[in-house]
């Protein structure tokens, strides 16, 4: 056995989280592509039956394939099914221990390489601050993979960022299941004081946060958006609202209101022009009735984020969602079409808009067909056909679709 691939399903956590488990698979053996690889790391996802479905289907073309296969990630806590029939081994999130012993027994030899350092270093890094939330959402079934709450202590943070910008890193992503309570076990909303933190290291870099729950987000709202007044951190956030509902909220068990979401985003629009605000949708949660729904929908279409992540609710096992009245998939069905067609057409008015301006942007990846995926100062996406990885450029938008822009350099 000589080569690995590892194969990432789920949230920036789970990308993160990949990046770490590289770290010990270097050791042992060389990178190469999926057709390749003689061992596969699947770190996987089980936030819905459909991810789940996907994960297992993977895992035994794999195996047909007669690759070795290490599951890992969320979906070994949520999952009914014996995965250790299915893959040749499951490991815990970041068992890292375990992994290495793995690979001593399969390789028969210790490690071998100079670790990570020898990674290929990407454009943009993705560092996980945290682990768990302080919440208890009845549909959640991460909340079985991570649980109790783990906040880094800074210091480590900040280590991994300079790590990363010190080997060229252009643009910093910092995730976690709910990056507002970081430091809260510690007793503290420590997340203003890392950034500030961050944003004072001596190099240019753009900074992306990941994912903050509405109900902790409005308590350090000030301290945010006097931070996010600094050109490092992208002109974006992530607030998952669920719902348009209050009753609906009530029933999922979330931690804020509507009025909560709505009094973030109006804070952003009104301080930030063209402010990017993505959420979370759940479609046909148990009783959600069409007045329910259309509070959604009116909520969507009153606060206008430009990234709506549409699920249609799907019971995880062990979770107390799963005790409540299902609806028909019909149903479900017409309610994510509906709110697909608003989040479309709010979003090609808002790219409308975009059209003839110009940005200093930062060429992150490359994209389809040679071309290069740059991100304007608010996250969005703006498609190139020249350029080089890591520059930021000055660019004028010249077209677009409903999810990029189209672009060309000055």
């Amino acid at each position: 056995m000589e080569n690995y691939y590892i194969k990432t399903f789920g949230c920036k956590l789970n990308v993160a989280d990949s990046f770490a488990c590289e770290k010990v698979l270097k050791k042992f053996l060389l990178s190469s592509s999926e057709e390749e690889a003689d061992l596969i790391l699947v770190n996987s996802c089980g936030v819905i039956d459909k991810t789940e479905r996907k994960v297992i289907k993977k895992i035994k073309e794999y195996k047909k394939q007669e690759k070795f296969v290490i599951l890992t990630g969320c979906l070994p806590y949520i999952s009914d099914k014996k995965l250790d029939k299915i893959a040749d081994k499951v490991v815990k999130i970041r068992d890292f221990k375990k992994i290495k012993v793995i690979l001593e027994n399969i390789t028969g030899k210790k490690e071998c390489s100079g670790g990570v350092d020898d990674l290929k270093v990407p454009t943009s890094a993705i560092i996980s601050i945290a682990e768990g939330c302080l919440g208890n959402c009845t549909y959640c079934g991460t909340k079985l993979a991570r649980s109790v709450l783990k906040s880094k202590k800074q210091e480590n943070v900040l280590k991994e960022v300079n790590y990363f910008l010190e080997r060229g890193v252009k643009e910093i992503q910092i995730t976690s299941q709910d990056l507002a309570v970081y430091g809260m076990d510690r007793g503290k909303q420590e997340l203003p004081e890392l950034l500030e933190k961050i944003i004072s290291i001596d190099k240019f870099f753009r900074l992306r946060l990941g994912m903050t729950n509405p109900g902790h987000t409005k308590r350090i709202l000030p301290e945010l958006l006097k931070i996010y007044e600094s050109k490092k951190i992208y002109n974006y956030i992530h607030i998952p609202v669920q719902s348009g509902d209050d009753k609906i909220l009530k029933k999922m068990n979330r931690k804020h209101t509507v009025l909560d979401f709505i009094e973030i985003c109006n804070s952003f629009y009104e301080k930030f022009s063209n402010f990017i605000i993505a959420t979370d949708i759940i479609v046909g949660f148990p009783e959600e009735d069409e007045e329910n729904f259309k509070k959604t929908y009116n909520l969507i279409k009153k606060t206008r984020p430009h990234i709506v992540n549409i699920t249609r609710f799907s019971p995880r096992s062990r979770t107390k969602a799963t005790e409540m009245k299902d609806m028909p998939q019909k149903i479900k069905k017409e309610r994510s079409r509906k709110l697909n067609r608003l989040t479309k057409k709010i979003r090609i008015e808002q790219n409308k808009e975009s059209k003839g301006k110009k940005h200093t942007v930062l060429i992150s990846k490359k994209g389809k067909n040679n071309t290069l995926i740059a991100r304007l100062p608010n996250y969005k996406a703006l498609i190139l056909k020249q350029g080089e990885l890591g520059d930021y450029k000055k660019a004028k938008v010249t077209g677009y679709e409903h999810n990029y822009l189209k672009g060309k350099l000055l």
